[in-house]
C-alpha cells in the first residue's frame, strides 16, 4: 500500500518504508536512520583500505530526506558513526551534521555496538542519547541486545538487504526493510554499509514478514519472506 508517492511505502498504520533506507513514522513525525556509520571511510582508511575521504554523500542524502519530510524528531537507531577517537575530519563532520540537524529537529541517538564512545568522544551534541527510545506502541533499539517483548519493536544492526543481478550480470545487495507482525527490521542507511541477504536467515526471528527494497529513488513492495527465499 502507498499513499500515491513512490518514495513510501506502508508498513503498518503510520509507519512508512522510505526509499532512502529511512522509517517515516507519520503519526509523531518522526525519521529513524539505523546504521549511519559517519567515519565509515576515515577508519578504512586508518587501516590501509581505501574509501571515501569524507562523509558527503551520506550527509548529502541524510539532509534530502529531512527536507523532503520535515520530521519533529530524528532518531539515529544506533551505529552513528562507525569507529572510536575520531579523526579530526571526522569529528568536525559528525559535529557539524548533527548541530545543523539539531536546528530543525529534536535529535535523538539510540546507542549501538559502534557508539559505545560516543558520549566521551562528542561530549556537547546537541541530542538525546539512550539506549532505546519508545514512541505509542513502539521500542526502538539498535538490535545488537537482547530484543524486549512487548510492544512493536523497530531495530537496526542487522542490515538486512538482498542480493540483485543488474542487465549487465553484475551482483549487488539492495538494502531492505523486514516487516513481521512483532519486529520491523530497518537497512542500514549508509551505501558503505554491506547487507546481509535476508534469504541465508536472519539472527531475529521475524516469521513471515512483508519485504520492502529502498532502491533510493522507489520504496518496493517485493511480497513476504517466504516467497522471496524460494527465488
Amino acid at each position: 500500500m502507498t499513499n500515491g508517492n513512490e518514495r513510501l511505502a506502508e508498513l503498518a498504520p503510520g509507519r512508512w518504508a522510505h526509499a532512502s533506507g529511512a522509517l517515516w513514522l507519520s503519526n509523531v513525525r518522526t525519521l529513524v536512520m539505523a546504521d549511519v556509520h559517519l567515519g565509515y571511510g576515515w577508519a578504512l582508511r586508518r587501516r590501509g583500505q581505501l574509501g571515501p575521504v569524507s562523509d558527503d554523500k551520506v550527509c548529502q542524502k541524510l539532509m534530502a530526506v529531512v527536507e523532503e519530510l520535515i520530521p519533529d524528531t530524528i532518531v539515529f537507531l544506533g551505529d552513528l558513526v562507525h569507529a572510536p577517537r575520531p579523526a579530526p575530519p571526522e569529528r568536525s563532520a559528525v559535529e557539524n551534521t548533527i548541530h545543523s540537524l539539531s536546528h530543525r529537529a529534536r535529535i535523538v541517538v539510540v546507542l549501538g555496538n559502534h557508539d559505545r564512545g560516543l558520549v566521551k568522544d562528542f561530549p556537547h551534541l546537541p541530542a538525546e542519547v539512550c539506549r532505546e527510545w519508545h514512541s505509542p506502541g513502539l521500542i526502538a533499539v539498535h538490535g545488537d541486545r537482547e530484543i524486549p517483548k512487548g510492544e512493536h519493536v523497530i531495530a537496526g544492526h542487522i542490515h538486512p538487504a538482498l542480493g540483485v543481478s543488474d542487465h549487465a550480470g553484475a551482483s549487488h545487495r539492495m538494502p531492505v526493510f523486514v516487516a513481521g507482525d512483532t519486529i520491523t527490521l530497518l537497512p542500514a542507511f549508509s551505501p558503505l554499509a554491506s547487507g546481509v541477504d535476508i534469504r541465508g536467515g536472519l539472527r531475529i526471528r521475524v516469521g513471515d514478514a512483508r519485504i520492502v527494497a529502498a532502491s533510493g529513488k522507489r520504496a518496493v513492495n517485493l511480497g513476504l519472506l517466504s516467497r522471496i527465499r524460494l527465488i
